[in-house]
């Protein structure tokens, strides 16, 4: 679709977070697929499809109000964007990865094989909803509380050089 990069740097100026403007515009060619017979009685297609993707942009701060902005997602590329800047940089990187996977490995089951699918495997949430047998929902929500566990265990990591 020729409006694709145009939605997703849309939702990228509204959502701030590169996966999450794509998982919405994502969201939005399924929404714009599912409403295809429509498109003959739409008098500007440009328009019809950055108002779904506005909308749909909103209706996902609406639901993860609280993380938009303020949490930042612990993920692979957070670590293989980190660039030496000094002779200790590498040490430093190594020493986090390091922690990171061990704060993984540390994750209840659930927890840690949902984090697994989604950043590792790159999988949706539907998919790992179907491959776990779990809801979207709990998916969600899983994935949520995980990020946030990891995020608090590194910073206690980082400002007291312990995890509890």
């Amino acid at each position: 679709m020729p409006a694709t990069d145009k939605m997703y740097r849309y939702a990228l100026s509204i959502l701030k977070d590169p996966g999450v403007a794509h998982d919405v515009v994502q969201d939005c060619l399924v929404k714009i697929w599912q409403n295809r017979q429509k498109l003959p009685e739409i008098k500007s297609i440009d328009s019809w499809v950055m108002r779904i993707t506005r909308n749909q942009c909103y209706d996902w701060v609406k639901v993860n109000r609280f993380s938009l902005q303020t949490d930042r997602d612990i993920n692979r590329d957070d670590l293989t964007m980190l660039e030496p800047v000094d002779a200790d940089q590498p040490v430093l990187v190594r020493d986090q990865k390091n922690w990171l996977f061990k704060v993984i490995e540390s994750l209840p089951q659930k927890q840690k094989e949902i984090y697994q699918l989604r950043e590792v495997e790159e999988m949706t949430y539907q998919e790992i909803a179907e491959v776990l047998s779990l809801s979207l929902a709990e998916v969600k929500v899983t994935l949520h509380r995980t990020r946030v566990k990891i995020r608090e265990t590194i910073k206690k990591i980082e400002d007291y050089g312990v995890a509890n």
